[in-house]
């Protein structure tokens, strides 16, 4: 079926555009919706009409959006999500998510298939992201993606409790402890040099004494030979 179309409707045509398209597209969608009427002679002479008056609505809306792309250059999109402590995200942002802020930051409806991600975001930090809010004007975003009020207040409750088990398991002997156990190392240490002393001494006293074959000292074997 052949048809005109009244209004823009990417990426199949602009306004005033004549194409051939298949009739349930046409019957169910864009005749209803009124994007489009069937090609008759009367209607084909709105055409050239049509592509003028939709040209200049183009060239409107393309300067106030380039307005807010300028806008946004001095601007950071902010994305707060959940978190865990290393600062992993539960999921992943989504253009969905970003076209939602940006709506709300330039009161205007944002079509989210513009927004390109070119890997997925599954940390906080800030993002270049690419969009393209209508044909001819695109802008460079930087998404900061930070943790939500709930995610910050459960991470700093989990590092608190971290550092505390920490503390507890690196000081288990309290300093009055370890004074105690100094000293009694130092007696020890005292102990066995003292023993050693008296070991030592003992050892010399018996080599002076040792006894020959016979049974008598050795002094006493020196006054058998002189005899």
């Amino acid at each position: 079926m052949k048809v005109l179309f009244l209004q823009d409707v990417r990426p199949t045509a602009r306004a005033g555009d004549v194409k051939e398209v298949k009739n349930g597209f046409a019957r169910n969608y864009l005749i209803p919706q009124g994007y489009a009427v069937i090609a008759t002679e009367h209607e084909l002479r709105r055409a050239a009409k049509l592509r003028q008056q939709a040209e200049d609505r183009r060239l409107v809306e393309a300067k106030e959006w380039q307005d807010v792309a300028d806008a946004l250059k001095d601007q950071k999109v902010r994305i707060e999500v959940r978190t865990g402590p290393t600062g992993r995200l539960y999921g992943s942002v989504t253009n969905t998510m970003i076209a939602a802020q940006l709506a709300e930051m330039t009161d205007r409806e944002i079509d989210r298939k513009g927004i390109q991600i070119p890997a997925p975001i599954r940390a906080v930090g800030d993002y270049r992201i690419a969009a393209r809010f209508v044909e001819g004007v695109s802008a460079t975003l930087i998404v900061e993606v930070v943790a939500d009020d709930a995610s910050v207040e459960l991470n700093k409750q989990m590092e608190e409790a971290t550092d505390q088990m920490t503390e507890e398991d690196t000081s288990v002997l309290d300093p009055s402890f370890e004074d105690v156990l100094a000293a009694a190392e130092a007696q020890i240490d005292a102990d066995v040099a003292e023993g050693s002393e008296v070991e030592e001494g003992d050892k010399g006293e018996s080599d002076s004494s040792v006894v020959n074959s016979s049974g008598d000292t050795s002094d006493e074997s020196e006054e058998k030979s002189e005899e």
